[in-house]
Formats: C-alpha cells, sequence, structure tokens
C-alpha cells in the first residue's frame, strides 16, 4: 500500500504527468464561413478551438449569399471523462490524451427577397403605426406672475392688507408703497383741562 502510494505522489510530481486535451474541428459546405461560440469569433472554416467543459456550445455561421446557421451543439465527454475514470486519465497515466470532436455543417443559399413581400411588410408596419397615434400633450404650467401684477379677471378682491404696486419709470421693475401708518389716537381730557384757570 506504502509502494502505490509513493507511486502515485511521484507520478503527480513528474513533469511528464499525463493530461487530456479537448478539441473541436468545425467544418461547413461551402467551407470559409466565420464561426462564432457564444457570440464570439473564432475564425473561418475548417476552424479548429480547444476548450475546457463538456457540455452545450451555441454556434452561429455565417457566410456571404448563405443563410445564418445557429446550432446548438452538444459536446459529449467520453467514458474516460467520467468520475472515477477521469483521475486516472488526467494524474495517473503517463501519456498524453487528445479529444477530438469533429462537426460538419451544411448552408443553405439565401433566398432573394421580392419586392412584393418588401411593400407588403412596409404596408403592415405602416399600419401599424397608425393605429398607435401621435402622443398626448402634456398642458404647460402657467407661467409665475410677477409681484405687483392685478389679480386675474374672477379672482375676487384682494386682501385688505395687500400693498399696491407702483409702476416704475421705463426700464425699472414695480415698486411697492410702503405700508399705511397705524392711526395716531389722542387720549380724551384729563381732569387738569376741567380746572379753571387761577
Amino acid at each position: 500500500m506504502k509502494r502505490f502510494a509513493w507511486l502515485a505522489m511521484a507520478l503527480l510530481a513528474s513533469p511528464g504527468a499525463g493530461c487530456v486535451t479537448r478539441t473541436y474541428v468545425i467544418s461547413s459546405d461551402p467551407p470559409g464561413a466565420i464561426v462564432y461560440r457564444n457570440g464570439q469569433p473564432i475564425g473561418a472554416t475548417p476552424v479548429e478551438e480547444n476548450f475546457v467543459y463538456y457540455g452545450k456550445y451555441h454556434f452561429r455561421l455565417v457566410k456571404d449569399g448563405y443563410e445564418p446557421l445557429d446550432v446548438d451543439q452538444d459536446v459529449h465527454a467520453p467514458c474516460y471523462e467520467y468520475p472515477p475514470l477521469d483521475a486516472v486519465s488526467e494524474i495517473l497515466n503517463p501519456y498524453k490524451l487528445r479529444d477530438v470532436h469533429r462537426f460538419h455543417y451544411l448552408l443553405q443559399p439565401a433566398q432573394p427577397v421580392r419586392p412584393d413581400d418588401v411593400r407588403s411588410r412596409a404596408e403592415q408596419l405602416r399600419g401599424q403605426g397608425q393605429q398607435i397615434g401621435p402622443p398626448r400633450a402634456t398642458p404647460a404650467p402657467p407661467p409665475p406672475r410677477p409681484l405687483g401684477s392685478a389679480a386675474p379677471v374672477g379672482a375676487g378682491a384682494p386682501d385688505s392688507g395687500a400693498v399696491p404696486a407702483v409702476p416704475a419709470g421705463p426700464g425699472g421693475p414695480p415698486e411697492a408703497l410702503p405700508p399705511p401708518a397705524p392711526p395716531v389716537s389722542v387720549p380724551p381730557p384729563g381732569p387738569a383741562a376741567s380746572r379753571p384757570a387761577p
């Protein structure tokens, strides 16, 4: 048992320990289509790229004169990549393994667009736009009333405490009159005023 443990540690520490290189090769008919993997361009067919994880990848092939092709491709793992065999293939195996997946796709020629189809589509969009109608106009708020301006018609009599405004000269703002002075009360005559003079 100890001998097996030492052997495993030696294989782990050795720089020549094996590993698995995962690659997929994408070809198309006709060749020369640009391949996008999950939205990122990887090159023109035939193209080869390494990957890390097995699973589903989204490929999009684009070429002038042909319809774009979208494919959700499953990349299946081989039997030696399932546990516990993956520990042997990744760590204990002294040889390098190469897992290659090849995918071939057929592109369809692009269909010419007829003028009648374009006209009918334009009329359909025009009808949808007419049903929407113009946007509702938002009423603008009334402008602020300047100080000292007269009250609008029908607003009622101004308050008794309001200060009337006097129009200023040309080019100047209206000036407000000072508030009226309070009435002066005169005290009634007292007893000293009714006393006869000597």
